[in-house]
């Protein structure tokens, strides 16, 4: 919900691409999550495994269970809809505010990238400072993280915080203090159940992604360059490796060819006819 230059309105942007799909997978993995919770096995089960346990790296047999750095972002708590519902509507507001500014591929690399960040946050603050046995789930680190992420690339832009229109550095500013404010009180009183180095963490990362200019990076579209320019290149070689066969033809007449180049000017006369 943003407010105009000349006053407050209420909206909904328009849906992007990158947020329904990440909508889609998170609404998915709840519902599911919350079947399997129906069995209490499972429902233990599925949070220490998925969710993440800090006292369960450099333990055996797993000693590293990487995948939990992912998938502790996409597991929500299933004792009610307010964890999943808070982080829905932060990634519907602010994702595709982010989304609108960078493109669908980079805002879903941030979005995973910020699920990473904080995750190694609060595994390394839960090995320096203790703490980490209570599962973490969630993906409010990475809804953090799009928040800073457009407050730093954005910040006068105006929104309603609580009904009330703030600057969004404003909002953000006052978001990390709360989590700044949790972290000390965790420390005071020896834990707690919000999980507030993902948030910073997160946060950290959405600032660092604008300021190093990280968010303008598109990994997959480096990729199809890079297998571009090879394909170019060897393209190129093999034309060149054609001609010197066909020359050697005019000279020494084609049985002087051996099974290999006759086979790479089979290839090569086959891609161009097709």
């Amino acid at each position: 919900m943003n407010a105009p230059a000349g006053g407050v309105r209420y909206g909904f942007p328009p849906l992007t691409p990158g947020v329904r799909r990440l909508l889609l997978i998170l609404g998915g993995a709840f519902v599911l999550n919350l079947l399997a919770s129906l069995s209490p096995a499972a429902r233990e089960a599925i949070p220490r495994a998925l969710g993440l346990n800090a006292d369960q790296w450099g333990q055996p047999p797993a000693f590293a269970p990487l995948w939990q750095l992912i998938t502790y972002g996409f597991l929500h708590s299933d004792a009610g809809l307010s964890h999943l519902l808070f982080n829905v509507l932060g990634l519907y507001f602010f994702g595709t505010m982010l989304e609108g500014l960078v493109g669908t591929q980079r805002f879903l690399t941030q979005f995973m990238a910020a699920v990473v960040a904080g995750g190694v946050v609060h595994l390394v603050a839960s090995w320096l400072l203790g703490g980490g046995r209570v599962p973490v789930v969630g993906a409010s680190g990475a809804v953090l993280a799009l928040v800073c992420a457009a407050a730093v690339l954005d910040p006068r832009r105006t929104v309603l915080f609580l009904f009330i229109p703030v600057q969004l550095w404003v909002l953000a500013a006052i978001v990390v203090a709360g989590d700044l404010v949790g972290v000390l009180t965790s420390l005071r009183d020896g834990g707690g159940s919000v999980a507030h180095w993902v948030h910073l963490g997160g946060a950290a990362w959405g600032v660092l992604a604008v300021k190093r200019r990280w968010i303008w990076a598109d990994p997959l579209e480096r990729l199809r360059r890079r297998r571009a320019a090879r394909h170019a290149e060897a393209a190129l070689s093999e034309e060149a490796e054609v001609d010197r066969l066909l020359e050697k033809i005019q000279r020494e007449g084609i049985g002087s060819l051996d099974r290999a180049e006759k086979s790479l000017l089979k290839r090569a006369s086959a891609r161009r006819r097709g």
